[in-house]
């Protein structure tokens, strides 16, 4: 019943509107935020919506350049991802409110946290939020391309139709492992747009590349995490992004960063820690925590 969700538009400033899927609570249940990664949208949180199962309403951006929000223009950047997730949840009176991050959302759901702190009472990171490696001798504009070269081959990428590119990702080692579900199904479906010769990512390039450089070569946004002092829920996966090691998270960072309130999804890959079972289950539970601790 709970995991019904609707979708809705909101009036973010300057005449710019973000898309967001919300999942409604029960009566009276407290709500959370929620940001996906780099090139995801707001469907990816619809396995944690399920496990929380209205005891927690959850309300899933689209940042600008992606999903709902495509066609909202820039500026982008964790900065202004920032100032967006905090007018949302004060639109929608909410505030102080948990925000939650996977991937690149972490580092937005940090800088939100940190230029705005009326608006945030917890964050619950989810494989995200450290800074990016740069390979020493590689100059960040060859980071760069290696870290989205292959994103930004397949948002370019015209498929002849919803098929191929569901086949696409059926495909990939790290979805492979758990399967297209139909919660997975709709998450990567959600992506496209018709156009002529097929279909395509409805994500803008400039705005990855915007954010992913950022992420390489601002000092100030790669050290978010480090100099939040407040414990943050950090929920890390076993291997990374191919379902290999090493992780995004190399352990070593529990052990620089103990005031942080650290969980590892045992099995989980960076994409599974956030829709497979047991990653969206524990992420649901670290919400449910942060949302208790807040009341």
């Amino acid at each position: 019943m709970y995991a019904t969700p609707e979708t809705l538009r909101i009036d973010v400033g300057d005449g710019d509107e973000l898309g967001v899927v919300r999942w409604h609570g029960r009566p009276g249940a407290s709500v959370a935020f929620a940001i996906h990664g780099i090139t995801a949208n707001a469907w990816s949180w619809a396995a944690v919506a399920r496990h929380l199962d209205g005891e927690v309403g959850l309300v899933a951006i689209d940042l600008r350049g992606r999903g709902l929000s495509h066609r909202t223009g820039g500026p982008h950047g964790m900065r202004r991802h920032g100032d967006d997730v905090a007018a949302i949840v004060d639109r929608l009176s909410a505030a102080p409110a948990v925000v939650a991050g996977h991937s690149m959302g972490s580092s937005v759901a940090l800088a939100c946290a940190e230029r705005h702190p009326a608006s945030v009472s917890e964050l619950v990171l989810v494989d995200g939020g450290i800074p990016l490696p740069v390979p020493e001798g590689m100059a960040p504009q060859e980071a760069l391309d290696a870290l989205i070269g292959p994103a930004i081959e397949r948002l370019r990428h015209v498929w002849a139709d919803r098929v191929s590119y569901e086949a696409m990702w059926a495909q990939h080692p790290s979805f492979a492992e758990i399967g297209l579900t139909p919660e997975i199904e709709r998450y990567v479906l959600s992506d496209l747009i018709e156009v002529d010769g097929g279909f395509r990512s409805c994500v803008d390039e400039a705005a990855i590349r915007f954010d992913g450089g950022e992420l390489l070569i601002d000092d100030e946004m790669r050290s978010l995490l480090e100099r939040r002092q407040r414990p943050a829920t950090i929920i890390r996966a076993e291997t990374g992004i191919m379902a290999t090691p090493p992780p995004l998270i190399p352990v070593e960072w529990i052990e620089r960063l103990p005031q942080h309130d650290w969980h590892t999804v045992e099995g989980a890959n960076h994409y599974s820690v956030l829709i497979g079972e047991a990653g969206a289950a524990a992420v649901a539970q670290s919400l449910r925590d942060a949302v208790a601790r807040t009341a």
